[in-house]
């Protein structure tokens, strides 16, 4: 009992960790239409709703670790936040990457990025090393999660058909990240690009589920 007390205090404390870069986000923007087409911001909120319904299911009495959508589900989340920060860290940060430059001071911006690229994305794996039961990640899993991050490219094709632009630095008004900019480094280097991204976050997906089943025995 003493652990599920803390299990829900943790949870609650990524509620606010993810509520608060998402409002730091979009109290400093120029368009929050354009704010919330990042990919970041999606999955913040992704991971948001589905931490929301845990604390529902608390609330509720209803034993969610025992359904195997809630580890698909909760595998899902993990991956779709880590793409944001493996992400950032690896090709935004050297291009000095910001969503927006309408941020009132440079400490804003600071702590707007690092709530959703770093912290959140930190406790919410957090979450689930500490507090999940291991082993119920499925082989299959990993291709089902793909469904987010490649679904995301179909939003930002018909995000920018739509007339929708980003207003970053460092990517591209049009498409949002220079490796969906099919007008910067053509058909090819998207498609490739896109190639490499699904093999990384399958690699990655493959390694969480190897890991998972390894600590249940």
């Amino acid at each position: 009992m003493k652990k599920e007390r803390i299990s829900n205090i943790y949870k609650l404390l990524v509620i606010i960790s993810l509520l608060t870069g998402i409002l730091l986000n979009l109290l400093n923007t120029s368009s929050v239409t354009a704010m919330l087409s990042y990919y970041t911001l999606q999955s913040n909120i992704i991971c948001l709703i589905m931490f929301i319904g845990i604390m529902v299911a608390v609330i509720l009495h209803k034993d969610y670790r025992s359904s195997n959508i809630y580890y698909l589900l909760k595998g899902g989340v993990i991956i779709t936040i880590l793409v944001t920060a493996i992400t950032y860290q690896v090709a935004l940060i050297p291009n000095n990457f910001s969503m927006d430059v309408a941020y009132t001071t440079n400490t804003d911006r600071i702590w707007a990025n690092l709530f959703v690229h770093v912290i959140s994305p930190a406790i919410v794996v957090g979450d689930y090393i500490l507090f999940d039961i291991k082993g119920n990640l499925k082989y299959y899993y990993p291709f089902i999660w793909l469904f987010i991050p490649l679904n995301y490219v179909l939003y930002v094709y018909t995000y920018s058909a739509r007339g929708g632009r980003f207003y970053g630095i460092g990517g591209s008004r049009e498409f949002a990240y220079i490796f969906l900019d099919y007008n910067q480094i053509g058909y090819k280097g998207v498609l490739g690009a896109i190639g490499v991204i699904v093999l990384a976050i399958l690699l990655v997906s493959y390694l969480l589920v190897f890991l998972d089943r390894r600590k249940r025995k």
